[in-house]
């Protein structure tokens, strides 16, 4: 963490039932905005909500807009190491003493303010060294909802909506409807907005909510797509406008998983509707650039033999969507999970999709305050009926998991990105 954020609160550290919809406002973030000079608009730029897939979608849309020759801001959320490392240009993270300097000219104006959080005041550094840095374009992930979330100052040139899940309900509501309500906060007059594909009844909820303000341009309805073949090296699919079925276009993501051509498929329409907002790019620039994204931690394989797969998922979606990827990727292997989750996340949901497959089990934690410890998350997957052995440390959990597992096994890391995070460092590729 940069040393000059550590006496910030940080709410990403408290459980979501410590908090509600009240310990968040616009306020802030808005005023310091306009003392800054609107930084964050002075870039044409993507903002990216959602529960499952923004991040994925966001690495793809910068990817592209990189490729296509522009100098590209990329903030995302959350990093295990600091909240400051989701700032990146170019695909590399800015390095501390930059951003330090950035924060020196912010400082004035924050001792004029009480009660920053954390993730406020590296929002306006991203939104500021952006600026400072003079980047071409921006692609800018919500960090959570959309209404009162502290990217929402900005005006972008299109925003996007990936699929909605049950996560955060006691500050974003206890129903799909509610947090479609809040996620769709960050639709703006005369902004299109990019709509995936989502649960029943939640595109109707953003579709209200963008009447007479917005056109919404949805995924699977108005760009079709079709997946043509994949692998573990990656996969091809084709997408199209609706109106204009002749006018495919090929692409190929590295990215692993059925649920991934949909983002990939949603970043594409994103990029198709930026073109006509201020974005300048072409299709061989977008091409280019999902051929090279890469988003770690997202059905990642580490290991052929026997397979390791990472994958952040912590809410029944995006485990749903995992078990899919294991059937297509890995049929018939029985799987040693080492799980780690927060204390606030839905584990019976998590362990639903997954509990089929499951041969062994390793409870583990992250170094992040919110995490389970591994003695709890052991008690708490034996009261769903589950054994596990408990092992805290990250790396040795793997070692465990390795060699609980036969050779027609499989060990996948799920639950917590942060614990994808250390196990990423426990392979060396961090």
């Amino acid at each position: 963490m940069l040393p000059s954020l550590r006496s910030l609160p940080d709410l990403g550290a408290q459980t979501q039932g410590a908090m509600s919809a009240g310990d968040f406002s616009l306020e802030r973030m808005a005023w310091l905005m306009e003392v800054l000079g609107q930084p964050q608009q002075k870039y044409p730029s993507i903002h990216v909500a959602g529960t499952n897939g923004k991040g994925s979608v966001s690495a793809l849309c910068a990817a592209a807009l990189q490729a296509a020759g522009l100098r590209v801001g990329l903030f995302t959320s959350p990093h295990l190491r600091g909240s400051w490392q989701g700032i990146s240009i170019n695909g590399a993270v800015v390095e501390q003493g930059e951003l330090e300097c950035t924060f020196e000219g912010l400082r004035p104006h924050l001792r004029q303010r009480a009660d920053w959080t954390q993730f406020e005041v590296v929002t306006a550094l991203a939104f500021q060294h952006f600026a400072r840095a003079g980047v071409e374009a921006a692609v800018i992930e919500v960090g959570l909802g959309g209404r009162l979330d502290a990217t929402n100052v900005l005006t972008p040139s299109v925003s996007v909506i990936t699929p909605i899940d049950y996560d955060h309900t006691s500050i974003l509501g206890s129903s799909l409807a509610q947090i479609a309500a809040e996620k769709a906060g960050v639709i703006k007059r005369g902004v299109p907005v990019v709509l995936a594909p989502q649960p029943a009844g939640v595109s109707a909820v953003i579709k209200q909510a963008a009447k007479a303000k917005s056109d919404v341009i949805e995924v699977g309805k108005d760009f079709v797509f079709e997946p043509t073949d994949f692998s573990v090296q990656g996969q091809n699919f084709e997408i199209w406008p609706a109106a204009q079925p002749k006018q495919k276009t090929a692409l190929h993501i590295s990215l692993l998983g059925a649920h991934q051509v949909v983002n990939a498929a949603t970043a594409f329409t994103a990029l198709q509707v930026a073109k006509h907002h201020g974005l300048s790019l072409d299709e061989e620039a977008i091409r280019r650039g999902f051929a090279a994204a890469r988003w770690p931690g997202r059905f990642e394989v580490v290991q052929t033999d026997p397979p390791v797969v990472l994958d952040a998922a912590h809410s029944p979606h995006a485990a749903r969507v995992l078990r899919a990827a294991l059937e297509d990727y890995f049929p018939g292997r029985q799987v040693t999970l080492v799980l780690g989750v927060s204390v606030d996340k839905d584990l019976s949901g998590i362990l639903d999709p997954l509990r089929p497959r499951l041969s062994k089990v390793v409870a583990a934690q992250s170094s992040h305050p919110r995490a389970m410890s591994a003695a709890k998350l052991q008690s708490c997957l034996a009261a769903l009926g589950l054994t596990a052995e408990a092992q805290p440390e990250a790396a040795v959990a793997l070692r465990r998991a390795l060699a609980l597992t036969g050779r027609n096994g499989m060990v996948l890391i799920a639950g917590s990105v942060f614990l994808v995070e250390e196990m990423r460092e426990a392979f060396g590729l961090a």
